[in-house]
């Protein structure tokens, strides 16, 4: 997998440039290493490198939006009659959206995160 262009499909996500984005960078570092602990094990990663960049870029993505949501910056700005309000819910759910596609195009390829009780009798 290449964090160059997770990073870089991050920046075409966030709007952020790359200098800005070097701050997330964790993002796009966790999101990968969370994406490959689910792959199952004899996959061919060659075949699945473009798919699994778009997705850890989007999952990385879906978290920035969480994080920028939280951090205690204002959401609203208030001039007079006039308000501008960050894009909040929609944004977040289309960042939600974009990311359960990009995972559910990995589905064939990773491990269920269902926990499963075996029996051995």
């Amino acid at each position: 997998m290449n964090m160059e262009e997770i990073i870089r499909i991050f920046c075409r996500l966030s709007g952020l440039d790359h200098e800005e984005a070097a701050d997330f960078r964790f993002m796009c570092d966790t999101a990968l290493s969370y994406i490959m602990s689910r792959i199952k094990r004899g996959t061919d990663m060659r075949c699945y490198g473009g798919r699994i960049n778009f997705a850890a870029a989007a999952l990385a993505y879906y978290r920035y939006v969480l994080w920028s949501l939280t951090d205690g910056a204002a959401n609203e700005v208030k001039v007079g009659e006039i308000s501008v309000k960050h894009g909040g819910s929609s944004e977040l759910e289309a960042a939600d959206r974009l990311c359960r596609e990009a995972l559910a195009d990995l589905g064939e390829i990773l491990e269920s995160e269902n926990f499963v009780f075996n029996s051995f009798a």
